[in-house]
């Protein structure tokens, strides 16, 4: 009777190992593969960048979206590529893909209609001719000001004859 028992174990044991590699694919994280794929933002405007991150592509691998042209992510444990959704692109659910390996792993996201804010601190928006223009006179008035009320104030004080 104890010898059954232990063949039983062993055999389940045995069927444990064998199974594991497809439990793996079919739980989405096969080994030498893309996992963890994350989006951030998870909303973005048409014409705005993303920047997507997964684990598991030691090599190297591609991102693909209908929304954005093809990019490459680098070779890591966990690295991050960076794509600019198109300024055409569809507003809606968007669906985005991560090969390496031979395997592959998607994420969703979210295309909001128009243009995202131009923010930051420089560099975010390249001056035309009118802002230009409007800076040089708004400088020089500043400066013509200034240089009225010093000459005001030194002349204050003295005595005309």
């Amino acid at each position: 009777m104890r010898v059954s028992r232990m063949w039983i174990g062993a055999g389940a044991a045995g069927a444990v190992l064998a199974l594991s590699p497809t439990v793996a694919w079919a739980g989405g994280t096969p080994a030498g593969g893309p996992s963890n794929v994350r989006v951030s933002p998870s909303q973005v405007h048409q014409g705005a960048t993303l920047s997507v991150t997964a684990s598991g592509c030691t090599s190297g691998g591609t991102v693909t979206s209908a929304v954005f042209p093809a990019v490459h992510l680098p070779a890591g444990a966990t690295t991050t590529a960076t794509a600019r959704v198109d300024n055409t692109a569809t507003p809606g659910a968007a669906r985005l893909t991560v090969t390496c390996s031979g395997r592959s792993a998607s994420a969703n996201f979210t295309v909001l209609r128009g243009a995202a804010t131009q923010g930051g601190l420089g560099g975010s928006h390249t001056p035309g001719t009118a802002e230009m223009v409007i800076g040089a006179s708004m400088a020089a008035g500043s400066a013509a000001a200034g240089a009225f009320y010093l000459v005001r104030r030194h002349n204050r004080g003295r005595v005309r004859a």
